[in-house]
């Protein structure tokens, strides 16, 4: 077993020696990937994120210190992809085409135009619904299925999503509104073929 905190590896690492760096990288890839999926990323922008952070790790090896251990100045900047990822999100949804989905789907008494059937387990059965839910889940953008992955999926409290995603107690409930509004949507459409 490699002691990652031992000075000759950290220096062999810093060198650029393929052996270190397949070592790092066969001990710690799929702990990337479990952590990008775990915050509601899917299969393959996690791997995109896995893959930027070692890319970002060997390009800046060289100035780490040592004083922590490589685990977590690795996962240091994994966090920071993460972020700028959720930050790219953000900038993406300041425009959102959800509001004017939202009227359409109501008439001018208030009420949906088009009702859920009596029973929502044959609705499921009748329309394959779990590959339907994870496939319109898959669509939301990345910020409303972290929300609803987190409040829904993972029960997680309201504070403690808002302290993950960093985002306000407002922000959370209207991403929770808008991820279970779209879902909705795209459950009906996928149902009505």
């Amino acid at each position: 077993m490699q002691n990652f905190s031992d000075p000759n590896f950290i220096n062999s690492l810093k060198r650029g020696d393929q052996s270190a760096m397949e070592i790092l990288i066969s001990a710690y890839s799929g702990h990337l990937l479990n952590a990008a999926l775990g915050m509601g990323f899917g299969r393959e922008k996690s791997q995109d994120i896995a893959h930027s952070t070692w890319l970002t790790f060997f390009e800046v090896v060289h100035k780490f210190e040592g004083r922590s251990h490589i685990r977590t100045f690795l996962f240091g900047i994994f966090y920071n992809k993460v972020s700028e990822y959720k930050r790219q999100i953000l900038k993406y949804e300041k425009y959102d085409p959800i509001e004017e989905v939202m009227e359409a789907r109501f008439v001018d008494n208030g009420h949906w135009q088009s009702e859920w059937p009596s029973d929502p387990h044959e609705a499921l059965v009748n329309t394959q619904g779990l590959s339907i839910i994870e496939e319109c889940m898959d669509k939301l953008p990345l910020i409303q299925k972290s929300v609803f992955y987190l409040k829904v999926v993972k029960e997680l409290s309201s504070e403690e999503i808002c302290h993950t995603l960093e985002i306000s107690s407002t922000n959370l409930r209207q991403l929770l509104y808008r991820s279970k509004t779209r879902l909705k949507e795209c459950i009906e459409r996928k149902g009505a073929k």
